[in-house]
């Protein structure tokens, strides 16, 4: 997620038999209603009675929501017609007599609100994610759950749902309920540019009031910033990608595996400073699609959708993540140096002004974002936000390991090391990073960690400084105050190591 993710499972953490899927038809027929109307043909498996839920909350997002109040007219019909009478257990849930037989489920789906995890339809375009416009049956198989879309003339889809086997337009198949969820629709009037790196295939996908928005040059700068990023991680885990940038009022972004759902303004990315926060923003979802998506905390799967998870973590998933977002920049050669070190002295000028760093660590800030939302993005005077304390402790980090090897290794090898090893369904405990990030240093890193993320101490920049020959801004302006700059009397050696950490580096 960008600044401005568990009751029953829902997918099986091993392979089970074939279930027959949840096929369902999602109409748009007045798109000036804002409602989308779903039809789905529900499998009972020999059931007397089901029950069905939607989620409270969506991967990515730490907000509880109430889907399931967005919902109308919903009814169930038994094959031969009859109706079904239907149960609204809880909130979320509802109950139907199916007496072992398939039944067809029907409702309508408010889509009138513009979050990265909520739905829009309207004139020319439709946005759908998965947890608010698909319920699905309260079990824990892996079952697979087919999407056909019936749109307005004119209108294409873009998504990262797989085709289903008929390979026909606008229909798809989710291999289970948590693929369905990870993989937005954007449909519509859309404008769509292509590049491939590393054998994937990326599209970026324009859609809304785009003004005079230059997606082909976007484009552009996206491939580098994909290669600067697959040159990190040694490849790319996914043959497609998709940046679904919507131009609409408000802001935000959320990742998912193979795609990303960004709500972008033309007005504010066409002026330099505004493209270059642009191309940080869609940066940051993009490294997602490992960090956090495929590199993640143990606690963060598999998801139960009905029970948010909690994690000391985020300051790594969320916050190295910005670190890494905006260094993706440099390292793809767009921008330039001191553009960088604007972005990082931003994030350290905000912790450094933030009261609440004295009195919250990293870890309660990660562990409180579900009862305080503020901790994550907008700290008030007793939090700390973990997007930019992660940061920050993600650059003191990376001098760390590349002064304790004398060069050698960095961050990036950290990260390479806990991505070979706990990437995939294990995930890695908060220790479990640390200790690796110990391996590669070469050494105990355990009180390093202690004052960064369990302590509201102070964090020291000396060390930082030091190896890249930085200083923070002497000129005495509160407005500049921590701001980085390059020391006239850096050494040669210290401007090679800042090269050395713009530029990047093989694995």
């Amino acid at each position: 997620m960008w600044i401005g993710t568990w009751a029953v499972p829902v997918r099986a953490q091993q392979a089970q038999p074939a279930l027959t899927p949840i096929a369902y038809t999602v109409t748009i027929a007045d798109p000036a209603s804002h409602l989308a109307r779903v039809e789905a043909s529900i499998p009972a498996d020999g059931l007397a009675a089901v029950e069905l839920m939607m989620p409270v909350w969506s991967p990515g997002f730490y907000r509880v929501e109430d889907y399931a109040s967005r919902v109308r007219e919903l009814s169930a019909r038994a094959p031969d017609g009859t109706p079904l009478p239907v149960e609204h257990s809880r909130p979320n849930r509802w109950t139907v007599p199916a007496r072992g037989k398939p039944f067809v489920l029907s409702y309508q789906v408010v889509c009138d609100q513009r979050s990265v995890t909520t739905n829009w339809v309207g004139d020319s375009l439709a946005v759908l994610n998965g947890a608010p416009t698909f319920l699905t049956l309260v079990e824990t198989g892996a079952r697979p759950h087919d999407v056909r879309l019936t749109l307005p003339a004119g209108w294409t889809v873009m998504t990262a749902l797989p085709m289903a086997p008929d390979s026909q337009p606008a229909h798809y198949r989710a291999p289970d309920y948590e693929r369905l969820v990870d993989s937005p629709v954007l449909a519509g009037f859309l404008s769509v540019h292509s590049f491939t790196v590393d054998g994937s295939v990326h599209y970026l996908v324009d859609a809304g009031e785009m003004g005079g928005w230059d997606g082909a040059r976007a484009a552009g700068d996206l491939s580098r910033i994909v290669a600067a990023t697959a040159r990190l991680w040694g490849g790319l885990p996914f043959p497609r990608y998709y940046f679904l940038n919507v131009f609409r009022r408000g802001g935000g972004g959320l990742e998912h595996s193979a795609s990303s759902l960004l709500t972008s303004n033309a007005a504010r990315a066409a002026t330099a400073a505004g493209y270059q926060r642009w191309l940080e923003f869609v940066s940051h979802e993009y490294f997602h699609a490992i960090n956090v998506k495929r590199l993640r905390p143990v606690e963060l799967g598999p998801f139960d959708y009905e029970r948010p998870p909690t994690t000391r973590s985020l300051w790594v998933a969320e916050g190295f993540t910005s670190y890494y977002g905006d260094l993706a920049l440099p390292r793809a050669g767009i921008g330039d140096r001191e553009a960088f070190l604007a972005s990082l002295s931003s994030a350290i000028r905000d912790l450094q002004r933030e009261p609440g760093r004295r009195m919250q660590t990293v870890e309660q800030s990660s562990l409180g974002v579900w009862s305080n939302s503020l901790s994550g993005v907008n700290p008030d005077s007793t939090t700390v936000s973990y997007y930019v304390k992660g940061e920050v402790i993600a650059f003191l980090l990376d001098a760390r390991v590349r002064h304790a090897t004398n060069g050698a290794k960095s961050l990036d090898d950290v990260m390479r090391v806990a991505y070979q090893r706990y990437a995939g369904a294990r995930g890695y405990t908060e220790e479990e990073f640390e200790l690796a990030a110990a391996e590669v240093a070469g050494g105990d890193l355990g009180e390093w960690f202690h004052r960064a993320i369990a302590s509201t101490d102070e964090l020291d920049y000396a060390e930082a400084l030091e190896w890249f020959g930085l200083r923070f801004s002497s000129a005495g302006d509160p407005a500049t105050q921590w701001t980085l700059e390059v020391s006239p009397g850096a050494s040669p050696a210290q401007r090679q190591h800042l090269t050395a950490w713009l530029q990047g580096e093989g694995p």
